[in-house]
């Protein structure tokens, strides 16, 4: 009889808190369970159907019962990083010490090229992507910095372009009204552009708007998911690097463990009793190699007002680190990316703006590759063969032009010489490396006809 019971009390379904999750229960299963209780109220033959009084009372009541289950299921899935939502998952930050971050604000920047007198009809001046530019600073505010996110073709006939940017900074102090951006920044200026006799200027003709708004849920839950719980690893080291503003990936090499004791070497060898290597003296000092990818117009070192990454990373992490342990910050060669190939489309469409929309493409795919990442021949074909008119892709070779001279080298890579990989061969990219792509580029080699 026991048996029996506990046999059939094992049959009924799970709900609330089980092995599997939270298990609510369904409006159907409420109703029935409220329609069992009146009849043993009332009597088996009591008027259950749709239409009676009391049908309609316990409608009300399952209904008011499931939102009930739902809320407790939305609260048991609240604690959880993978499943929080809203307010929930800020509290779940709260306790990890990361709060929900703001988004940088985003607008339109309008650069103008006042050519030399005369000027020169065959001279093009060419805006890269990640150009600086700057609010006029005042006795109380300092200057806020803003860099572009698409290059710009300025010439004696086009003297005028807009082109898409962002602040350098997030949250709401980005959010500045039409005519704010008044100045190129001068240390970029000196660094990256050659104008000759020419003056450039710059403005906005719309306000920049997005800072103020939080990050999604997606995001911070990334963030949060991605945060080591551990103080002294080298995941710790990375995640607080890749957070900083500006820096698009990181690698942190330490083959000897000196900065992540989980892995370290050190006392763990005996030969004869004795330590195999001791640990190193307190007053000795230990360098792990960070090598750091940064996003297109971000400085290096602070210059002209804006703080670099290497200071900002040097900051960052100073309350990571062991006593005596201290970091070798490098910069991350690049390696750009080019293509040749010849795409064939349907009459009809305009070639160039099939060719610029496969090259914006191409240069999205790269831009999203962390360090080590190789670029997939499969990626650039899928993106040139799905755009709108193309019929085929023929003839598709990436190309690997490295820098000619390396600031670091851990993968073992040639430099100063470009490849042209075989139809079908990916591009490697070294742990060293990261891969970018100028849709300017003198290695890319796109022709578009039609069919």
């Amino acid at each position: 009889m026991i048996h029996r019971w506990w046999r059939a009390l094992a049959d009924q379904p799970e709900y609330g808190v089980t092995a599997n999750g939270f298990v609510i229960k369904g409006i159907d299963t409420i109703l029935g369970e409220l329609q069992g209780r009146a009849r043993l109220a009332f009597g088996d033959d009591v008027d259950l159907t749709s239409g009676s009084p009391l049908r309609k009372l316990l409608d009300a009541v399952a209904w008011q019962g499931h939102d009930l289950w739902r809320a407790m299921e939305k609260q048991y899935y609240a604690n959880f990083i993978t499943t929080a939502e809203g307010s929930s998952l800020d509290r779940l930050g709260q306790d990890l010490g990361i709060s929900r971050g703001f988004l940088v604000a985003m607008g339109q920047l309008e650069w103008t090229i006042t050519p030399p007198v005369p000027p020169d009809p065959n001279r093009t001046y060419v805006i890269p992507a990640g150009a600086i530019a700057e609010t006029t600073p005042t006795a109380s505010t300092p200057a806020i910095a803003f860099r572009t996110l698409e290059f710009a073709k300025l010439s004696s006939t086009t003297t005028k372009q807009l082109v898409s940017a962002e602040a350098m900074a997030q949250g709401p102090g980005g959010n500045v009204g039409v005519g704010a951006i008044t100045t190129v920044n001068q240390g970029y200026v000196n660094a990256y552009l050659n104008l000759g006799s020419a003056k450039l200027s710059v403005n906005n003709p719309q306000p920049f708007t997005g800072g103020d708004v939080r990050e999604g849920d997606s995001d911070y839950r990334s963030r949060l998911r991605g945060n080591p719980r551990a103080l002294w690893t080298l995941d710790r080291v990375a995640a607080t690097v890749r957070d900083l503003p500006g820096v698009r990936d990181c690698r942190v090499f330490d083959p000897l463990g000196g900065v992540d004791v989980s892995q370290s070497y050190f006392n763990l060898f005996r030969y004869g009793q004795r330590s195999f290597t001791g640990e190193p003296p307190l007053a000795s000092p230990y360098y792990f190699d960070i090598v750091v990818a940064a996003q297109p117009g971000w400085p290096w070192h602070t210059d002209s007002g804006i703080t670099g990454i290497y200071e900002e990373i040097i900051d960052a992490i100073k309350e990571l680190r062991p006593v005596s342990i201290f970091p070798n910050i490098l910069e991350a060669n690049q390696v750009e990316v080019g293509i040749r190939a010849t795409l064939f489309v349907r009459p009809g469409h305009d070639l160039d703006d099939i060719r610029q929309q496969i090259l914006a493409g191409v240069r999205d795919y790269i831009s999203s590759l962390g360090l080590g990442t190789s670029v997939l021949y499969s990626s650039v074909l899928v993106i040139a063969r799905t755009t709108t008119g193309v019929v085929d892709v023929q003839d598709l070779h990436l190309r690997r032009c490295p820098p000619q001279i390396a600031a670091i080298n851990f993968g073992g890579a040639l430099f100063g010489h470009s490849v042209e990989a075989a139809v079908g061969e990916n591009l490697q990219i070294n742990a060293d490396e990261v891969a970018y792509f100028n849709v300017d580029a003198k290695s890319i080699d796109v022709q578009v006809v039609n069919q």
